[in-house]
């Protein structure tokens, strides 16, 4: 795995980077495989989550399908420790934790994993393809390369309740209503005894990454020099369509649309999104 050229790239974000290698974190890396010779397929969470969201339905879906399947826990998150409080935790830290992850992956498979990243994930695979190159990608409800204020000004704008909960969420994920999670999360139903599961996982998220994702931004001329597709879910009250358009736009890419809300991998008709996702793969592929 090839860096590409440094130049551009603020002598701040060199040094952090920098700094972060030094650093060798033990990542929990889920993996799924029925195929040693498949391509391998990295997933990359979004806030509050961790590896276990993409391990419900899709790793196993993506083995049966050919694919070395794989889903990492960013630093702080699921089974990954942090090395340092969670609010001091910036996009810097989840880039080098993805660099680890496909590093890891290359020295088991010999290849370099297609990238795929939702939501916040998204933010973090548009800034490691920022300086890294991958084999394709797919944005997933991503955060645009805007950055996240253009989301938090539509979220505030068009639904301030919403924003409110929100934002107490991030910090207080165990104190999340679950009527309130279904509302926001789910187009399709789901039972208050998945809901139970899947948000007694929950991790607290970053102050500073929030802040990050205004402030360090991607690069998108080197970002489009790895075959891009975006998806976006048209019932996702997080990720609103207008701002699925301009992820799409910015890249020049193709752009699929789920019948979904932003939970996408845990939603009834997730089979559905998998598949989007295998045919998108296919095509940036060839």
């Amino acid at each position: 795995m090839k860096p590409l050229t440094p130049t551009g790239i603020p002598v701040e974000l060199q040094a952090i980077l920098a700094a972060s290698r030094r650093f060798k974190m033990d990542l929990e890396i889920i993996q799924r495989s029925t195929n040693n010779q498949g391509q391998p397929i990295l997933f990359v969470h979004g806030i509050l989550s961790a590896a276990w969201i993409w391990d419900v339905h899709f790793l196993g879906w993506f083995a049966k399908h050919g694919y070395q399947a794989y889903a990492l826990s960013l630093r702080g998150h699921g089974n990954s420790p942090a090395d340092k409080p969670i609010n001091r935790l910036g996009l810097s830290d989840f880039v080098e934790d993805l660099r680890q992850a496909v590093q890891h992956i290359q020295q088991q498979t010999g290849k370099e994993p297609v990238l795929v990243g939702h939501s916040m994930g998204g933010m973090v695979v548009q800034r490691y393809l920022s300086e890294y190159r991958a084999p394709a990608a797919i944005l997933a409800c991503s955060v645009p390369p805007q950055g996240m204020m253009p989301v938090s000004m539509i979220s505030t704008w068009t639904n301030p309740l919403l924003a409110m909960k929100m934002a107490r969420i991030y910090s207080q994920p165990e104190q999340t209503d679950l009527q309130f999670a279904r509302d926001v999360l789910f187009y399709h139903p789901v039972s208050d005894a998945d809901l139970q599961v899947w948000f007694q996982n929950a991790s607290p998220e970053s102050i500073r990454l929030l802040w990050d994702m205004n402030v360090n931004l991607p690069f998108v001329s080197r970002i489009k020099l790895t075959p891009l597709a975006v998806l976006g879910a048209r019932h996702d009250r997080l990720v609103p369509a207008s701002v699925v358009h301009w992820t799409a736009g910015t890249y020049c890419c193709s752009l699929t649309w789920i019948n979904a809300g932003h939970a996408i991998m845990l939603e009834q008709n997730w089979e559905e999104t998998a598949q989007a996702m295998h045919e998108d793969i296919q095509k940036l592929l060839k």
